[in-house]
């Protein structure tokens, strides 16, 4: 036979190589997928508990969880929550109540925003660009808190990566008012409800159908129902409750090396002051190519608007931009030094791979560690300690809190937002707050100046069960005889008459 002779065997061999190359090409992103995910999951990089989630997210959550089961009473007492609640559906119906199965998913989805940036910059640098830049973005310790806080920076770049595919998408079929057209709309809508950065997604289609618009007609419609979607779905949402207005935004950037945000460590300042240099320098020397490239002028009009919204959604899109446009120009540079050999070549590309992969990976060590001894920022201590206390002693509550959605995950307990105060009317607050047990907020926001001054007047029916920097757990006390008056009363549906 021809396989048993040398050259059949050196053919069989060929073609098995062949093979394996080709489904090693073909299957390479699924293989790093499962290496990634099983990685982090493996040394515990991810919480498995429902503490440290992003507020909105843990609304999303719950919100989902209860359509599964039939139930919308957290849309009543919770509000509308944003619209990546239309991405968590799979978790309401098929993993209800499972936090692992919302950290999972979100990786899903973070691998995948990866994957449409990598095809991107690849498409518009080179793949030795689109690898680097990618590869770093996946280890480091911003993204991987955003993936454990289920936080919004992860589902802005999965959608500004989307939204890429989708104008591409719709300008090759040019199908006037067709599903394409209306998927923009609604992707749309969903984007702008998460984050105020959202608002870049319709600022860049209006400004790329305004530079080279397919037709007048199909250029018109798009301007209308972005105009639409924006009106109505903001007058919906009532504007994004869980922004930061006016911060610093060195302050998110300064934490993007932290193991844990708000747990460990201490904002590095030099950190930031890099990262703030180097975006301000791509956004000013590459202006042309962000402005001219759809997804550039998304990231482009975004990190400008997160400017008045810095949190560290922004801050990773910052990182992103770096990694990115930062890495393809080091390389230009590096390159233009001449001469041969690798360090001529790729001296300074080596040096900047060596510092950013080291400093990440001791990160992602003490953020190991840091889930390992169950460290935890002031706010979640707070809501822990009441989950524990009604866990331990069977308690049923009645919470009021300044961050429903997380204490709610945490408690399984009934949870409202915060009530107004109501200034010198004591008795009508007590009686806003007749089935409240516990109240649990932070006093220094100025939003909650006025309820801390209430409370401060009540003291005979309140006690401070903790107070930590974070925040304070308020227990709601009965009054005074009133479980005599109970007792006197007798069971419920006595009448005290005999028969």
């Amino acid at each position: 036979m021809d396989s048993e002779t040398p050259n059949g065997t050196a053919n069989g061999k060929t073609n098995i190589s062949a093979l394996a190359r080709h489904y090693l090409m073909r299957y390479w992103g699924l293989i790093v997928l499962l290496l990634w995910g099983s990685a982090i999951l493996a040394l515990n990089l991810v919480r498995l508990d429902p503490y440290g989630i992003d507020e909105a997210a843990a609304r999303g959550l719950i919100l989902v969880w209860a359509i599964g089961d039939r139930v919308l009473n957290p849309l009543v007492t919770l509000g509308i929550p944003d619209f990546r609640i239309l991405l968590f559906l799979p978790l309401g119906f098929y993993w209800p109540g499972s936090i692992v199965a919302a950290k999972v998913f979100t990786m899903l989805l973070a691998f995948a925003a990866v994957t449409l940036l990598y095809r991107w910059c690849r498409r518009t640098t080179d793949s030795e660009t689109a690898q680097i830049a990618c590869a770093l973005l996946l280890i480091f310790p911003l993204f991987l808190n955003q993936i454990d806080a289920i936080g919004a920076g992860i589902y802005l770049l999965l959608m500004f990566t989307v939204a890429e595919w989708l104008d591409r998408r719709y300008r090759k079929i040019q199908r006037p008012l067709g599903g394409w057209f209306f998927m923009q709309l609604l992707w749309t809508a969903i984007v702008i409800t998460i984050h105020p950065m959202g608002l870049a997604y319709p600022l860049a289609l209006a400004w790329h159908w305004n530079k080279s618009p397919l037709d007048r007609k199909q250029q018109t419609y798009m301007y209308v129902g972005l105009a639409l979607v924006v009106v109505v779905v903001l007058g919906i949402r009532g504007g994004w409750e869980f922004a930061t207005w006016l911060g610093n935004p060195l302050l998110p950037l300064a934490q993007a090396y932290q193991a844990v945000t708000h747990v460990t460590g201490e904002p590095n300042w030099l950190v930031a002051t890099l990262f703030a240099i180097t975006a301000g320098a791509l956004l000013l020397f590459d202006r042309r190519f962000l402005l001219n490239d759809f997804l550039g002028s998304v990231l482009l009009g975004a990190i400008l608007l997160g400017l008045l919204a810095a949190d560290g959604a922004w801050a990773l899109l910052v990182v992103t931009l770096v990694f990115t446009r930062g890495t393809y120009y080091l390389i230009r540079i590096n390159e233009a030094w001449g001469g041969y050999g690798l360090l001529r070549k790729r001296g300074l590309l080596l040096a900047m791979l060596f510092l950013v992969a080291t400093t990440a990976m001791l990160s992602d060590k003490a953020r190991y560690l840091a889930i390992r001894e169950n460290q935890l920022s002031q706010q979640d201590l707070l809501i822990r300690a009441l989950a524990q206390d009604a866990a331990d002693n069977d308690l049923v509550l009645s919470v009021a809190s300044q961050w429903p959605g997380r204490t709610m995950l945490a408690t399984r307990q009934d949870t409202f937002p915060l009530p107004p105060a109501a200034g010198k009317d004591s008795e009508a607050f007590l009686a806003s707050i007749k089935n409240i047990t516990h109240l649990v907020f932070d006093p220094g926001d100025p939003a909650n100046q006025a309820l801390a001054q209430q409370l401060a007047n009540l003291t005979h029916r309140t006690k401070t069960v903790l107070l930590n920097s974070g925040g304070v757990v308020i227990a709601v006390l009965e009054p005074e005889g009133s479980e005599d008056k109970e007792d006197k009363a007798g069971p419920p549906g006595d009448t005290g008459s005999g028969s």
